[in-house]
């Protein structure tokens, strides 16, 4: 048992995922949290139920699998399918942006083996690569939008890893738009308050989720009928009131994708480019829609 420390890692490099992920993020499942970092109260309905929120306040809600349906302020309506599967997310009426930040954990002399992935983002402006990822969706889905801590609960200062072998792990945690400023500030002394010079103080989002069925079509007719075997089952996931469909489509999406893979490898030599680049986005956006916790109906 090795309980290792947390270091500082704002630079890019290759994600490691570790055995305990999946099992940390099915700890969030069905847990739905909800902040306001605003200076003014919010208000939304959750399954008719009201929710006040003061400036700065924070929440969990535990939401059961099956449909369910969220109310803003202005009226704007959601309806949303939770699947079995899902590891909770943050409920988000107001767009607020949101953001997930990547720490790592390792015993003294081996942190340099453990780089999180860091990507270009803007915060307040401030234009920055950090291993940060960011959404002001309605519903920010925690199989995608991954935390080991939630808003509102700190990175801890240490970890212990239960497996001898490991040397050290990567941890990410959830924050509103404050807490992260306030974090960057307190921990590495990053100012990344708004410049009163810059009236256009923007942020950005780097973290899109999908909720469409992808669509393609490939020069190679063998290859476009393995992929209509993948569309074909999107559209099941999309259009499902089974909460616990991954457990009868998973066996079928890894077959049709073994299948595709076959068939693409046996053109691979007349294949130009663009047909290369389409089937890797392709393949890109199936892995996503599959991944879903959650889906916007």
């Amino acid at each position: 048992m090795n309980t290792i420390l947390k270091y500082s890692c704002f630079i890019a490099a290759v994600i490691l995922l570790s055995a305990c992920d999946d099992m940390e993020i099915l700890s969030g499942k069905g847990k739905f949290y909800y902040s306001n970092p605003s200076a003014n109260t919010i208000r939304f309905k959750l399954d008719g139920k009201d929710y006040d929120v003061l400036p700065e306040d924070k929440g969990v809600v535990l939401l059961s699998s099956g449909l369910h349906q969220l109310e803003s302020d202005e009226g704007n309506v959601t309806d949303f399918f939770v699947f079995e599967n899902n590891s909770g997310g943050i409920i988000n009426p107001n767009h607020f942006v949101y953001y997930t930040l990547s720490e790592v954990y390792a015993v003294d002399g081996k942190e340099e083996r453990f780089k999180p992935a860091s990507y270009p983002i803007t915060i307040n402006g401030h234009e920055l690569e950090l291993p940060v990822r960011s959404s002001n969706a309605t519903l920010i889905d925690g199989n995608i939008f991954r935390c080991s801590y939630p808003v509102g609960e700190n990175f801890p200062d240490s970890i212990t890893l239960y497996d001898d072998k490991l040397d050290g792990n990567i941890k990410s945690k959830c924050f509103d738009k404050h807490e992260l400023i306030a974090y960057l500030d307190n921990e590495y002394g990053q100012n990344l308050l708004p410049d009163p010079a810059n009236h256009e103080a923007a942020d950005s989002i780097n973290v899109v989720f999908m909720y469409g069925v992808p669509t393609v079509t490939f020069d190679n007719e063998d290859v476009q009928a393995k992929a209509e075997k993948l569309i074909q089952l999107v559209t099941r996931l999309k259009s499902t009131d089974d909460v616990n469909i991954h457990e009868e489509l998973n066996q079928e999406f890894h077959q049709a994708i073994t299948e595709l893979v076959q068939e693409q490898a046996r053109s691979a030599s007349s294949n130009s480019v663009a047909e290369n680049i389409k089937y890797n986005h392709f393949i890109q956006e199936i892995n996503v829609v599959r991944e879903n916790g959650i889906w916007l109906k």
